[in-house]
């Protein structure tokens, strides 16, 4: 009775009633009993299954002792509904099916003759046709595309208005993707080296650090906060079923990812960075293309990095003259600058507001007993109005602190110990009788100013000593005061010292020139660029990352309400709560993507096996166990199939995470097997085909259906790898869909008319319309006029010696079966009017008619 939930359930205060008066009429007494009811119990309240622990289950009985495990699952849930399967497809058909399914091709005509008149017992004959389908070369292209869509795979950057840039080494993702899934890596394997590949203590060279293209492939988008976003996305989403990017901004409103999680996964990630020169994938071959490359390359850094080096020793010159104005806006109160939008342009006089954050948390972090800063931190506590008064006393009380400097040891002395307090900061400030700490600000900056110079006209001067007729003067010389001085020294140390505000880091430093020079490093950056990619002798280079040392990162807080310059609480790279035993632990130093690579593929993560082999069993059947294979959340579709499909992803785990062995266990099974015929009374009990009372038909994905196209015109070209083609050219290159180029920036229109995936997010499922512009595409389309061209010029179609013949060649070819006898007669007839009613070529035109067939393009 005293529950919150129950008083506001039963309130009479408009203010408080849940739910609110103008949302309805509230629980009824019977629902308040419930309620009630459930209190009394203890409020038991059951998880969420996709956070559930998988299940070891053992397969139901359903009076069917030659039933496979899968088999019995399906048949429970379809007895329990009155429900029954289809009848199976014919062995023609079912060859056809699995082939696309596997490889994204069409079975020959000499396989579907093999397999239909094989005497082998149907488990055993389908079984020798799986290991074949599993050992080709084309399985892995074709189930490498599916993964792609889930890495968002491209060939551009992104994100460009005008023109767009390429990725030079994308292609080594692609390749590493296909070979990954030829060998049948097991998928944790798979998982961690794509997360982590840099961290497994591989070769420099090793052809699995392309694995990393899976973080670096995404889009490049203006701000670094929105490239790492990407990244969480494509991990959790596509890994995990998990909409986790919903928590950059605020708690998740659905399911249980705070936005500490997300951060703690931002800061995992936003330790890690591209290396300068990614690494070569192997040992290239010394052939004389590469060595011509080879110099090249080395003739273009060395342009770049000279350049660099000096332009930013001229920046750090420049910014150490300039330390009074950095202090005079940390005074002014100026707010933190937003350091990931990326400037156009500076001049000299610009104020860098890189260089600003860094003496403001320089600033932060410096004791108030620095001998150089201890007098200005010590200043800006000053609240009095009588700031010259108070300033005055406290420089008098420092000085006076000093004691009597004449009784020191000369500070030239290379031993010389220097006074509590630097007497040229206490100088400056008694010079200047500041009313102001800004005046305070001129007061740091003169002196900075004059200690630069002077050690630069030191320096300069010291180096003359070592020409040939230079005057040698001994070290401890007072002459070399401003080189010895202990008190010059503490000055210095604040300009030049690693980690000073001024000592900017050589990629830093690049990025904050002037705008004349930096276009033209860019402009040298960008020939490197291209060199890469259009010079005949570059190697194919690994997408890799590296992780930043201990010392170098930085330290991550969440970002309220997602703004970046609204820092909240300190977060640490970590696990995601709702996936962990506990509070997750904190990820050691070194190698946080290892441990979080760990993380996704540990067994005490159930997310991860149910995902994978939802995403199997959604390629096979058209509709995965769970139809919502990007969310498993509280808002994505409960499972058609729960225990089965923890009955899979148990097994998957157990069987050496193998894709093959999950592939061929679902490929054997009577549910497989099913045809696609229609029954009235079963879609009255079930519309949605939930419960696998027949196979749904599809229609080919875009790659499967060009390549098909291609094989069954004999001009597909089989060979792996290597740089994209241009799918778009007049001029068609026939090799494999998943070679062609794949623009970011301006996605083709056979992508768009034919439900392409969209390269620049995560897609788990593509989208499925049928639309006018798919068919006219087919009947209008210049590629398919130019197969079906192809198509009745292969021997024996040419040369077969009757009209009967070259249509049964015809259909075998394209349908791997043959005409029923209407189909020939109709067949026949379009020949035998077309000779006498047009120039047009009748056997051309009839090709071309099988190639945009519903029976060509879909599979029962």
């Amino acid at each position: 009775d005293s529950s919150p939930l129950i008083q506001r359930v039963i309130t009479k205060d408009p203010y408080d009633r849940m739910p609110p008066p103008e949302e309805g009429i509230g629980l009824s007494n019977d629902e308040t009993h419930i309620l009630r009811q459930w209190i009394q119990q203890g409020a038991p309240y059951e998880g969420h299954w996709a956070f559930e622990p998988i299940r070891k289950l053992i397969p139901p009985d359903v009076g069917q002792n030659d039933a496979s495990e899968i088999d019995r699952f399906v048949l429970f849930k379809l007895h329990q509904a009155d429900l029954s399967m289809a009848p199976p497809v014919s062995r023609s058909q079912w060859i056809r099916r699995v082939t696309f399914d596997l490889t994204g091709l069409p079975p020959t005509w000499k396989e579907v003759e093999a397999y239909v008149l094989d005497p082998s017992p149907e488990a055993e004959a389908e079984e020798k046709v799986v290991d074949r389908l599993l050992e080709s070369p084309r399985y892995g292209e074709h189930w490498g595309r599916h993964w792609l869509d889930i890495a968002r795979y491209a060939d551009t950057h992104g994100g460009s208005a005008i023109g767009f840039t390429k990725f030079p080494f994308s292609f080594t993702y692609r390749d590493y993707v296909i070979g990954a899934f030829n060998n049948d890596l097991p998928y944790n394997r798979f998982v961690i080296e794509q997360l982590a590949a840099d961290q497994l203590d591989l070769s420099e060279n090793d052809p699995s650090l392309a694995a990393l293209g899976f973080l670096t492939i995404g889009q490049r988008f203006r701000s670094p906060h929105d490239i790492v976003d990407d990244q969480i996305d494509v991990i959790t989403r596509g890994l995990m079923g998990l909409t986790v990017t919903c928590a950059r901004c605020h708690d998740h409103k659905f399911d249980p990812i705070p936005t500490t999680d997300y951060y703690a996964l931002y800061a995992t990630l936003a330790n890690s960075e591209e290396p300068d020169l990614l690494p070569v994938i192997g040992k290239p071959a010394t052939t004389e293309s590469y060595q011509e490359y080879q110099a090249q390359l080395t003739l273009l850094q060395n342009e770049y990095d000279d350049m660099a080096r000096e332009q930013s020793a001229v920046l750090r010159g420049r910014l150490r003259m300039q330390v009074g104005k950095y202090l005079k806006e940390l005074v002014r109160g100026t707010p933190e600058q937003d350091l990931s939008v990326s400037f156009l342009s500076f001049r000299t006089d610009d104020l860098r507001p890189h260089v600003l954050e860094r003496w403001r948390t320089y600033l932060k972090d410096m004791p108030s007993s620095d001998p150089v800063f201890g007098p200005w931190i010590q200043l800006t506590g000053i609240t009095s109005k009588d700031f010259s008064i108070q300033c005055s006393e406290m420089v008098d009380r420092w000085i006076e602190e000093n004691g009597d400097l004449s009784k020191a040891t000369p500070m030239e002395n290379l031993g010389a110990t220097p006074p509590k307090w630097n007497p040229m900061v206490l100088g400056a400030i008694k010079t200047a009788k500041p009313e102001s700490m800004e005046a305070v600000a001129e007061a740091y900056g003169k002196l900075f100013a004059d200690t630069h110079r002077e050690w630069t006209l030191a320096q300069m001067q010291a180096a003359d000593e070592a020409m040939s007729d230079g005057t040698i003067i001994p070290d401890q010389d007072k002459r070399h005061l401003t080189i010895n001085s202990a008190i010059l020294r503490q000055l210095r140390r604040h300009l030049y010292a690693v980690g000073s505000p001024t000592e900017l880091p050589e990629i830093l430093a690049s990025k904050l020139l002037n705008r004349t020079v930096s276009d033209n490093l860019n402009g040298r950056n960008s020939a490197i660029h291209n060199h890469h990619l259009h010079s005949k002798g570059s190697p194919p280079r690994s997408m890799a990352l590296m992780e930043k040392a201990p010392d170098q990162k930085q330290v991550f807080h969440v970002f309220r309400r997602g703004n970046h310059m609204d820092k909240g609480d300190q977060v640490h790279p970590r696990f995601i709560t709702a996936l962990s035993s506990g509070e997750p632990a904190k990820f050691p130093e070194k190698k946080q993507r290892f441990h979080l690579a760990q993380s996704v593929v540990s067994l005490t993560n159930p997310l991860t096996r149910r995902v994978i082999v939802n995403w199997v069993w959604r390629h096979h059947f058209g509709q995965g166990l769970v139809r919502t294979p990007d969310d498993f959340g509280t808002r994505g579709d409960q499972p058609t199939h729960l225990e089965l499909l923890d009955y899979l992803a148990e097994d998957f785990s157990k069987n050496g995470w193998s894709l093959k062995k999950i592939h061929k266990r679902i490929l054997l099974t009577e549910t497989y097997r099913q045809s696609a015929v229609e029954n009235s009374e079963a879609r009255i009990k079930d519309p949605e085909n939930k419960f696998l009372w027949r196979m749904p038909r599809h229609r080919l994905g875009l790659e499967a259906m060009r390549d098909a196209m291609l094989i069954a015109s004999g001009e597909l070209d089989t060979s792996m790898g290597g740089r994209p083609f241009d799918m778009l050219k007049d001029n068609v290159t026939p090799r494999r869909s998943v070679y062609g180029f794949v623009n970011r920036d301006v996605p083709s229109t056979l992508l768009t008319t034919f439900d392409g995936a969209n390269p620049s997010a995560c897609t788990a499922k593509r989208p499925e319309t049928t639309v006018p512009q798919q068919t006219l595409f087919a009947l209008n389309s210049t590629f398919i006029r130019d197969r079906s061209k192809a198509l009745v010029q292969i021997e024996p179609i040419r040369s077969a010696d009757s009209d009967k013949e070259k249509i049964r060649l015809l259909y075998q070819r394209t349908l791997a079966r043959l005409p029923d006898p209407i189909e020939m007669d109709l067949a026949i007839e379009h020949i035998r009017d077309w000779k006498n009613l047009s120039d047009r070529d009748p056997w051309q035109q009839l090709a071309h008619a099988l190639l945009a067939s519903n029976e060509f393009i879909f599979v029962d």
